[in-house]
């Protein structure tokens, strides 16, 4: 019975470093995707973005929420755009090439 006591404390061990690398990969992914973030040039752009994605509402309250000055159309260009402007900055980061990291 004391193997079993070790063996599961080498798992006990095993899945805490799992969990800090885990933990370690998605503070890169959030810092690497707030940096790009506030790379975006355009404020309304930013607004839209940040209001989309960062904050998490959905697509049909982001346009709720910019109705008052922006038709529909120029609501789904602005997140487009954000988008686009967030996928070359972290392109050039190199953001996604850190993908294929194993624990």
């Amino acid at each position: 019975q004391e193997d079993l006591h070790a063996d599961k404390t080498a798992n006990a061990t095993i899945l805490i470093e799992k969990q800090r690398w885990v933990y370690q990969r998605y503070q890169f992914y959030t810092h690497q995707l707030r940096r790009a973030f506030s790379l975006i040039q355009d404020e309304e752009t930013k607004r839209a973005v940040d209001f989309r994605f960062m904050q998490g509402y959905s697509y049909k309250e982001t346009l709720l929420f910019f109705r008052h000055g922006l038709s529909d159309s120029t609501i789904r260009r602005k997140i487009a755009d954000g988008t686009e402007s967030m996928a070359n900055s972290l392109k050039l980061m190199g953001f996604f090439e850190q993908d294929d990291a194993e624990f």
